[in-house]
């Protein structure tokens, strides 16, 4: 399983402020147009998506992080990013939870599932999930 570790990882001001602390061992970009830099190693605030492509594509062409870039969410930032996207890994959590975000739908005549597994609840897990791999029609020609 690949991990986000090392990379680059994109959301938006409200996922990140979400998170108890920044993702370790990873470029945290959070995109926002209120929110300021916390001058926090390891997280840069961006105004916009293209803005967070650059930054992320030069700290890979500079060494800093290995690709992929990963999108984080919230659900704005994973709309504008689906036709930029090649690759989707979603989880599916076994709860119903109240949000005001949601994944956008997978076309089927545009997305490929090409491998998912299951891990039931246990010790480690409250709820059960399952993580599936979706790759772009497109990006497999």
């Amino acid at each position: 399983m690949r991990s986000t570790k090392g990379c680059p990882v994109v959301m938006g001001r409200k996922t990140y402020e979400s998170l108890d602390r920044p993702l370790p061992a990873r470029l945290n970009i959070v995109v926002s147009h209120s929110m300021k830099d916390p001058e926090l190693k390891g997280v840069i605030v961006v105004g916009g998506l293209d803005q967070a492509i650059e930054v992320a594509r030069g700290a890979i062409e500079k060494g800093e992080v290995e690709t992929p870039i990963w999108i984080a969410g919230g659900g704005t930032i994973y709309t504008q990013m689906m036709d930029r996207t090649e690759l989707v890994v979603r989880t599916l959590v076994d709860c119903v939870v109240d949000g005001d975000a949601s994944f956008p739908d997978l076309d089927p005549e545009m997305w490929t599932k090409r491998t998912n597994f299951r891990v039931d609840a246990d010790d480690r897990h409250d709820f059960g999930f399952e993580i599936e791999w979706w790759e772009r029609i497109s990006a497999q020609k």
